[in-house]
């Protein structure tokens, strides 16, 4: 038997989804992902919402783990993704999402090392968004 080296936790509350990420991941479990994220907001119709995404216990990934998310980063937004916040413990994770992730440089999202901090400011964002958000 295969010990499970990564493990997820995904939950809405009031136009935020919070995931937090644990471990190691690659291909399999970068896709077990996406599928608890991508159902949840499915469930939304089209709602704006906002992700609070805590990798700051993320050890490591794949290249195929980057590539699945490469794939949520850019579909996100397309199902109703306005404002986005990651909270990360260390440069090496951050650094290997730019370089394996380039599109991240053209999206709106903040980095952080705090996840209170995060929570208030995507919190904040979330608001201000929704606001001139058309219907």
């Amino acid at each position: 038997m295969r010990k499970k080296l990564s493990t997820l936790s995904i939950r809405y509350d009031n136009g935020i989804i919070t995931s937090e990420l644990y471990g190691v991941f690659n291909k399999s479990s970068a896709e077990e992902y996406r599928e608890h994220l991508f159902k949840l907001v499915m469930g939304l119709n089209m709602k704006p919402f906002a992700l609070l995404a805590d990798i700051s216990q993320v050890e490591g990934a794949t290249p195929e783990a980057f590539d699945m998310v490469k794939h949520i980063v850019n579909r996100l937004p397309e199902m109703g993704l306005i404002a986005k916040a990651y909270v990360y413990k260390g440069p090496v994770i951050r650094g290997m999402m730019f370089q394996r992730i380039p599109e991240l440089k053209h999206m709106d999202y903040l980095f952080f090392t705090n996840i209170d901090e995060a929570s208030l400011w995507l919190s904040s964002e979330y608001k201000r968004k929704l606001s001139t958000h058309p219907d």
